[in-house]
């Protein structure tokens, strides 16, 4: 059994908006449409838990109603971190099962990023999708001058999905305590265990503020995708 956990409880506070950025229209659809769309119909996926914040439960509620998609709502924590556990808490997958984990504000998700994650987590229990660094790094010393470059070939840009065994993503949660990680493989790398990277997508790009959406949507409406 395949669970995967779609949040959507997130503040919104960059994007510098009057409503939440899971509404904001890309092509004519909310952003949280998308994965929420390519996440239920996924043929591994058996159980989609969305996790919301009540600034848009209605709305999601609505889509999920008008779309007869079977998903189960779960509300949102303070943090990233609490509403996943929030959301782990009411799975139904078991200690050997998988449990796949996308951020909402990453809309472009696909099946074979999907299918490359859950397959690699099944083998070393935990991985996460990714993309190289192509930019220059630099080290920034704390009166704003650079302090020596950086190797981007040692250097992964960190996406979602992120899949673990069930067993092991539950562990790491009770293990966390007040760690407040941004991801779900911080915590796993918090008890020195390992994360396989997977191939991911420049097009899993992550909308923060307006100029990300009108950039998605713009891949959409050209079909850069």
């Amino acid at each position: 059994m395949t669970t995967a956990i779609l949040l959507l409880a997130g503040a919104s506070t960059r994007f510098n908006a009057w409503k939440s950025k899971q509404l904001f229209l890309l092509n004519g659809k909310p952003v949280f449409s998308y994965s929420l769309e390519t996440l239920s119909n996924n043929k591994s996926i058996n159980e989609v838990i969305v996790v919301v914040n009540d600034e848009i439960k209605e709305e999601v509620s609505n889509y999920i109603k008008a779309n007869r998609l079977d998903v189960t709502l779960v509300k949102g924590g303070e943090t990233r971190q609490e509403s996943v556990e929030n959301a782990l808490k009411v799975m139904n997958a078991k200690d050997d099962d998988i449990v796949v984990i996308h951020d909402g504000a990453r809309p472009l998700i696909y099946d074979d990023i999907i299918e490359g994650v859950i397959k690699t987590a099944k083998e070393f229990g935990a991985s996460t999708a990714c993309i190289p660094e192509v930019d220059t790094l630099a080290l920034r010393s704390s009166d704003g001058m650079i302090n020596g470059n950086a190797d981007r070939n040692r250097v992964v840009r960190i996406q979602t999905p992120q899949a673990f065994k069930a067993s092991l993503i539950k562990l790491a949660h009770e293990k966390a305590n007040d760690l407040n990680a941004t991801d779900d493989c911080s915590l796993i790398l918090a008890m020195n265990k390992q994360v396989k990277l997977v191939t991911g997508s420049e097009c899993l790009r992550k909308v923060t503020t307006i100029q990300d959406a009108k950039i998605i949507e713009g891949m959409i409406k050209n079909d850069w995708i």
